[in-house]
């Protein structure tokens, strides 16, 4: 899906949330398009980042907190680097016509190995033309500098955000995440699905009670680096 369609689709679902997001201290956000999304057919969904015609994966991981940085995803970075990726796996359940409950995990690394990882949890729903959204939380994020220990997420194409957010601590709880698919298959999770067009936005914060500000609110803005 175009840039354009993928804004504009998170920009309906994300109405009055920056009242919401004003209230919490997010340190960071991250944010992919492109990448390639999948359903079993059965409880499993699956979203990782590709280099294949048509599904090229971008993106960036910012820190907004002083110092500020971002590192930097173009198009088809995973086929420019031995370690970067993405990799999200979210059990569905209780599946209903247009809602189910979600719960799972995710990893991100960077361009020399180092990890970003964490739980989800939320609900999956469908506002209509034609997609899918997981909005959630995420809870346990951590941070870890398993590759050159040089204390920075490093971009696969420039860039890099500092790993120490002193004086918060790890684990970090507290942040939205939506998911947006268009959906290849009839009905709500009717049919298993594979290689669709997946987004995934989201914003880090240090305080437990954070989460239900971003929550209520939804994700501010999604922000796209070229």
């Amino acid at each position: 899906m175009k840039t354009g369609t993928w804004i504009g689709l998170v920009g309906m679902i994300s109405l009055g949330c920056m009242a919401g997001s004003a209230s919490a201290d997010v340190i960071f956000t991250f944010g992919y398009t492109d990448l390639s999304g999948s359903f079993d057919g059965e409880s499993t969904f699956t979203a990782e980042a590709v280099d294949l015609p048509g599904l090229r994966s971008a993106g960036d991981v910012t820190r907004l907190v002083d110092p500020a940085g971002s590192a930097n995803f173009d198009d088809g970075f995973v086929s420019r680097s031995d370690h970067a990726g993405v990799a999200i796996s979210i059990d569905v359940t209780d599946i209903g016509e247009a809602s189910a409950s979600g719960a799972g995990e995710f990893l991100l690394t960077d361009a020399d190995g180092d990890r970003i990882s964490g739980a989800i949890s939320g609900l999956w729903s469908t506002p209509g033309l034609g997609a899918l959204v997981f909005s959630g939380v995420l809870s346990e994020v951590t941070l870890i500098d398993t590759g050159i220990q040089d204390g920075t997420f490093d971009g696969v194409d420039g860039g890099e955000m500092l790993m120490d957010f002193s004086p918060a601590s790890e684990p970090f709880e507290g942040a939205i995440v939506q998911l947006l698919l268009p959906l290849g298959a009839p009905g709500f999770f009717g049919a298993p699905f594979e290689g669709v067009s997946t987004l995934v936005s989201a914003e880090i914060v240090p305080t437990p009670g954070s989460a239900a500000l971003l929550m209520l609110g939804g994700l501010a803005a999604w922000r796209r680096r070229r």
